[in-house]
């Protein structure tokens, strides 16, 4: 076990869980995951995520494998409302560095759920010597997102400019966010 499970309330005062993921989560987070997938903030579609569903358990594997690794979920009276991974690669030039993904269910959102789950996964990231950087992509629309990052130590370290085209064709633009712990 990489970190220990913790009791959090949300802005409404309900007990929320965080704890790592199990395998035996993995129904309730595809069902967590397509309800934030609805919001427009991820890059990828129902169907693309439902194709991906099929290696879901071992994906989650990955994480409670990996040395670096860390899937959190944020339960709520045995349903999954939120999750937060870090992921890295064992190719050498980058392995001291990790990606961040996260969600938080359409329902739950603007409950500080979220930023419970990156914090719990940041103080597990300081711990690690050998993290050095974590990064994650937002993208420019998600206001929220960017301004919880920033106040968390993450600083803007790139754009991708019209890296999102909707399906109405428009474009957003992807930004880059990277925090450093060495």
């Amino acid at each position: 076990m990489k970190i220990v499970p913790l009791k959090i309330k949300d802005n409404l005062g309900r007990l929320i869980t965080i704890r790592e993921c199990e395998i035996e989560d993995s129904e309730s987070l595809q069902s967590c995951v397509k309800s934030y997938l609805r919001s427009g903030f991820i890059p990828l579609t129902e169907p693309e995520f439902s194709e991906m569903a099929k290696t879901h358990t071992d994906w989650i594997n990955k994480f409670k494998n990996g040395k670096n690794d860390l899937l959190l979920v944020a339960e709520y009276k045995g349903e999954i409302v939120g999750n937060v991974d870090l992921m890295f690669t064992e190719r050498a030039m980058l392995k001291h560095t990790g990606y961040i993904g996260m969600g938080i269910h359409e329902d739950w959102q603007g409950q500080g759920i979220g930023t419970e789950l990156l914090k719990i996964l940041l103080s597990w990231v300081d711990k690690n010597a050998d993290i050095e950087a974590t990064w994650l992509q937002v993208f420019n629309t998600n206001q929220s997102a960017l301004k919880l990052y920033a106040n968390l130590g993450f600083e803007k370290t790139g754009v991708q400019r019209k890296f999102i085209k909707t399906k109405e064709g428009s474009y957003i633009d992807n930004i880059i966010m990277t925090r450093y712990t060495q």
